[in-house]
């Protein structure tokens, strides 16, 4: 279920949500819900794929993960079944 929220928009953001209400057919609300989820999509690409593996690794491979990590910063090189 939507629910309603108040912002405000300079007129240059409106004119701009108009013209893509009217070139998109889609209503502005329509409009505005894509335009977040690509800026949202486009965001979370630029940044590292490292959330992707969270939950995957047990405490001791994570507590072993970590060591390497701290051990050296050229080998990390340890065996984690994935």
């Amino acid at each position: 279920m939507k629910r309603a929220v108040n912002f405000r928009l300079s007129s240059q953001t409106l004119a701009a949500l108009s013209r893509l209400e009217k070139k998109m057919h889609l209503s502005k609300t329509a409009v505005i819900e894509k335009a977040i989820l690509f800026y949202v999509k486009k965001e979370l690409s630029n940044q590292s794929h490292i959330l992707e593996f969270a939950g995957m690794l047990s405490d001791k491979e994570a507590d072993l993960m970590l060591k390497a990590i701290e051990t050296t910063k050229h080998n990390k090189d340890i065996d984690i079944d994935l």
